[in-house]
């Protein structure tokens, strides 16, 4: 996100399933709060990540970016990434763990998919 006059073409705030037209997203509230974003990391083209931490350091939540025509981005607290990892992710190293389970779930309907299933809580954005 770069400024405030994006305008996003979809906005669903997702629970057990059900979804719900919201103006915000996590990470709009992550910029007021002043965290701070960290780069990409890549899983494998073209799905990437971040993780967005508070200015004490504590993790606010996870960003994963599916950058295709229709860009996909979806959002977790961090409770809700603690969630997915404890349900999805295997290891120690996460990222790579991350990349496996990306591998095995090829495409965000397979990662929403996954989220639906677990109860996850999560904001995704769409770009049509």
């Amino acid at each position: 996100r770069q400024n405030d006059n994006i305008v996003y073409a979809k906005i669903d705030n997702i629970r057990g399933g059900m979804e719900m037209n919201m103006k915000f997203t996590y990470s709009d509230d992550w910029h007021r709060e002043g965290c701070i974003f960290q780069k990409q990391l890549q899983l494998r083209s073209p799905i990437y990540y971040r993780h967005v931490y508070r200015k004490t350091g504590e993790l606010a939540g996870v960003i994963v970016d599916y950058e295709t025509a229709d860009d996909c981005h979806f959002e977790l607290t961090a409770e809700d990434w603690e969630r997915f990892c404890d349900r999805y992710l295997h290891g120690t190293d996460e990222e790579q763990a991350l990349r496996e389970f990306m591998t095995d779930h090829d495409g965000w309907y397979a990662f929403e998919y996954a989220l639906r299933s677990a109860g996850i809580e999560f904001k995704k954005i769409v770009y049509y």
